[in-house]
């Protein structure tokens, strides 16, 4: 099997190359690598990848998953392959990198970039944030201005609850979620104070991700969402009048 940028697998001896350097993977991990490969459009679930690679009788764990992605991606960066042959697409599961398929003829199919999804996000009426385990904004999206009480102290590098006191108390919330194979939590239905272009009600969705790190600092990152609940909350509470 011949890829883009110089990839090669063999699968009758399970050998995977990068220009013509053998990338040293372990059988489950080279298994995982080619469920990918053979599957380059799509997202893959936890559920989808385990269904595919692991028997009833030993179910691995989500944690188990990621280490095995990590090898991969380590075992390219030995070879100097310098993207993450495997992303991570956060609340969904994980992707071949798209710059895999940039230029094969046989996997010509657009997959939706970034933008894509954040628009769609845009219009569902979410915005969100990025922080890490310190609870430091590391990113967020253009609108969530409109979501804040503290809007002057909305910016990167600064302590998520100053201008969201409501996520003072995630800490505990985030370390609970830590220990768990659980990596969600939800709050619906929370009533804000009435301003121009802010939601009455929102939705908190909190998400993290132990396989996505910032840089090389190995901080665990996590995804707040925040999506406009005004028009159900008020459509629910005018039918319970």
């Amino acid at each position: 099997m011949l890829l883009p940028c110089q990839i090669s697998v063999d699968t009758d001896s399970c050998r995977v190359t990068y220009r013509g350097e053998i990338v040293d993977l372990y059988p489950k991990q080279y298994q995982l690598l080619l469920l990918f490969l053979k599957n380059p459009k799509y997202i893959l679930s936890y559920d989808f990848i385990i269904d595919r690679l692991w028997d009833m009788d030993h179910i691995p764990t989500y944690s188990s998953i990621r280490t095995h992605i990590k090898g991969i991606r380590k075992a390219f960066k030995k070879v100097k392959y310098s993207e993450d042959i495997i992303e991570n697409v956060y609340g969904m599961g994980y992707r071949l990198n798209p710059a895999i398929n940039n230029t094969s003829q046989e996997h010509n199919s657009p997959i939706p970039s970034v933008s894509s999804f954040q628009n769609l996000l845009s219009v569902k009426g979410i915005e969100y944030l990025v922080i890490d385990d310190q609870f430091i904004i590391q990113y967020l999206s253009p609108n969530l201005i409109y979501y804040c009480d503290y809007p002057q102290h909305l910016q990167v590098g600064v302590y998520v609850g100053n201008p969201f006191p409501e996520l003072i108390g995630l800490k505990e919330v985030f370390y609970e979620m830590r220990k768990k194979e659980d990596k969600t939590f939800t709050i619906k239905g929370i009533a804000r104070a009435c301003r121009p272009k802010r939601p009455e009600y929102i939705n908190l969705y909190v998400i993290t991700d132990e396989d996505q790190d910032i840089g090389d600092s190995g901080k665990q990152m996590v995804l707040v969402f925040f999506e406009d609940a005004s028009e159900q909350m008020i459509y629910s509470n005018c039918q319970g009048c």
